[in-house]
């Protein structure tokens, strides 16, 4: 990443996925307000809706994050600006319905909600981390959208699950332009798996804005079917990424285990082979 090309516009990534985004881009004013039912509205379900707002609002500060880890890279922060537009407008409807519902958020709800706890220093598994939340957040409002009887906010549950899985794939790309450009491969898709190992494994322990969301949702939303679909797309999803095949996600440490002990012994001939040739 941060690769000079000669024709940006037929090199970055980012002119592709924006014009993705125009097409698949939905807008607040397409949300029919008026069509509230505010008979199937109550207190757990406003409980609810906070709480998935306030996670939302961590964008604001990741993004920043994002920007100064990747200043050097015009292709990707460029395509930050589009996911935090359209990341942005996650809150704003939630607010929106809760504000025409009748329940208000005030600007502490705003500002504690945009607070993160300091995020890791490596490009790959920021990115990796990143595919693996908006996995999470795009089943998660999937299933939302399925529960919810109030038709406004199953509409706007389905737009946000279509936002987050697309982002997914966005957040790939430029995972896959970091490994082909990066001076160790093999190194950074060690730490992609090890990132996908460490949500499958227990994410009680990572403090991702998204995977705290969803733990603070109590399992709401979840259940096992939920969780199962989570687990396999991460898996798969992964795997892809970094050319390996991971059948099942229980076997992720499996597959990482192997991965890095082939990456030892390559490093070690290679170590060899030049030590070799320096005596000689």
């Amino acid at each position: 990443m941060g690769t000079a090309v000669n024709n940006v516009f037929k090199d970055l990534t980012y002119y592709q996925l924006f014009e993705v985004a125009e097409k698949a881009r939905w807008n607040i004013t397409d949300i029919p307000w008026d069509e509230i039912d505010h008979s199937k509205v109550n207190e757990n379900l406003i409980a609810l809706i906070k709480t998935i707002a306030f996670g939302e609002l961590t964008t604001y500060s990741a993004t920043k994050s994002f920007m100064d880890m990747f200043s050097d890279d015009p292709d990707f922060t460029q395509w930050l600006a589009v996911w935090l537009y359209e990341e942005t407008k996650h809150p704003h409807a939630l607010i929106k319905w809760l504000h025409m519902v009748g329940a208000e958020v005030d600007s502490s709800f705003l500002m504690q909600g945009r607070e993160i706890t300091p995020m890791t220093p490596s490009k790959a598994e920021m990115l990796a981390f990143n595919i693996i939340s908006e996995i999470v957040a795009g089943h998660t409002y999937t299933q939302t959208s399925m529960l919810m009887d109030e038709p406004v906010l199953k509409q706007i549950a389905m737009y946000l699950a279509k936002d987050e899985l697309r982002h997914s794939v966005g957040f790939e790309n430029y995972a896959r332009e970091l490994i082909k450009h990066s001076e160790d491969p093999d190194k950074d898709k060690i730490i992609c798996l090890r990132a996908a190992w460490a949500f499958l494994q227990d994410e009680g322990f990572i403090s991702h804005p998204v995977f705290l969301t969803v733990r603070n949702l109590g399992g709401i939303i979840g259940g096992d079917e939920v969780i199962r679909k989570i687990r396999k797309a991460v898996a798969s999803r992964i795997g892809k990424l970094v050319g390996v095949e991971i059948p099942e996600p229980e076997m992720i440490f499996e597959v990482y285990s192997e991965f890095k002990r082939n990456y030892r012994k390559k490093k070690a001939a290679a170590a060899q082979e030049l030590t070799a040739a320096t005596v000689g």
